[in-house]
């Protein structure tokens, strides 16, 4: 399954399952970086931080604010990691 992020008013991200109807509201600005690793983004080349902690060559605010603007510009569809994966 494929699934597309777009930004909505207030800062907050809709991620949208691309096969039916079923949407998740990202609303905390810390759930941000691990929903644009999701699409590809990454926090830190070192790879000690999944951008909501500080490492030695990034703060968090910096991560965090980089991946709000990867999700601003996010054009793309992705295979679902998991947001969707479960019973309703």
């Amino acid at each position: 399954m494929k699934i597309s992020v777009e930004s909505e008013q207030f800062g907050c991200y809709l991620i949208s399952n691309d096969e039916d109807d079923r949407t998740i509201l990202i609303q905390v600005d810390y759930d941000y970086c691990g929903v644009a690793s999701s699409f590809g983004w990454v926090a830190c080349e070192c790879g000690f931080t999944d951008g909501t902690v500080d490492c030695g060559h990034r703060t968090a605010s910096e991560m965090i604010s980089e991946a709000s603007e990867y999700l601003d510009e996010c054009d793309h569809e992705v295979g679902d990691p998991g947001y969707f994966d479960f019973d309703d």
